[in-house]
């Protein structure tokens, strides 16, 4: 499989690209990996005993670094209730901002102000200019989830 092909079956229906997601490209698995290290290296057992149960954090990183890792939702990952992943196979789009009834109440909680930028620069560029475009975007670091709640924070 060509490298634009594979980037292609990383368009969420939902406009996100999961080659930015940290479940799909590890992100998650490493900084939960990372952080059970530095737990262990600088001896936060001790300081953190009267804060919370530590063997418990632990474990949850353990499960993090276990379960955080999503195919993509093409490959039958992202949550199973998705309305929009579920319209876009039925009406064979490859995302639905290719649709002629795009926005619409399926895609209600998925519009915050990044989805919206990377529509209009969707219809602007086109899929494949947009696809590489995104592409590029994770190979400088940009992380689709973390942009989402730096926008919230705003």
């Amino acid at each position: 499989m060509n490298e634009n092909m594979k980037n292609y079956d990383l368009v969420a229906p939902c406009g996100d690209y999961c080659g930015g997601c940290g479940q799909y490209n590890g992100l998650i698995i490493e900084t939960a990996r990372q952080m059970s290290d530095f737990a262990a290296l600088y001896g936060f057992e001790f300081r953190a005993k009267d804060a919370f149960d530590f063997k418990q954090f632990v474990k949850g990183l353990e499960w993090f670094i276990e379960n955080a890792k999503c195919p993509g939702c093409r490959e039958g990952g992202g949550p199973p209730w998705c309305e929009v992943r579920k319209c876009c196979f039925e009406k064979r789009l490859r995302a639905c901002f290719e649709c002629e009834e795009f926005p619409c109440s399926k895609f209600e909680e998925y519009a915050d102000p990044d989805t919206m930028d990377r529509y209009n620069r969707f219809k602007e560029i086109g899929f494949e200019k947009w696809v590489e475009e995104q592409a590029q975007k994770v190979k400088e670091g940009y992380e689709i989830h973390l942009q989402k709640v730096a926008a919230l924070r705003q």
